[in-house]
């Protein structure tokens, strides 16, 4: 089942969810948009990987999708995401490509892409750092 924006106000409040820095004005219906720290222009036919400006850090019964919004995507820019374990904690690296024809610029200050929440029917019995971890704190310091 998607996590509605109440649910994750509430998983936030009670330390079951994190996501820092948070930023209301991010929380969409059922989800919510992640940044990155710099402003970036991504010319025609180039690729490059990202980085969320946020971090998560999943509870063992909540895992993430996440969606290009559609902004870029009309521009001509497709990305590269995995799906987020359940237990995950760090920065997002993805990779993004221009296949459009003109400059896309991305603002340090608007969200590049969707995470929606997807919660387990329990939690799993070995999580992501238990299983490998091999990205777990991917991004702190």
């Amino acid at each position: 089942m998607i996590v509605s924006d109440g649910t994750i106000l509430e998983l936030l409040q009670a330390g079951k969810l994190e996501i820092s820095p948070f930023s209301q004005e991010r929380l969409t219906p059922n989800g919510y948009d992640f940044g990155v720290g710099e402003a970036i222009t991504i010319q025609p036919g180039q690729g490059i990987q990202l980085e969320t400006v946020e971090h998560v850090s999943l509870p063992v019964y909540i895992g993430a999708m996440m969606f290009l919004r559609s902004s870029y995507s009309r521009q001509g820019l497709v990305a590269s995401f995995g799906f987020v374990d359940a237990g995950f904690r760090g920065k997002i690296k993805f990779y993004v490509h221009n296949l459009g024809k003109s400059d896309i610029m991305i603002s340090k200050d608007k969200g590049v892409f969707q995470m929606i929440f997807l919660s387990l029917d329990k939690a799993a019995q070995k999580d992501y750092p238990t299983r490998s971890g091999h990205y777990q704190n991917q991004g702190l310091k």
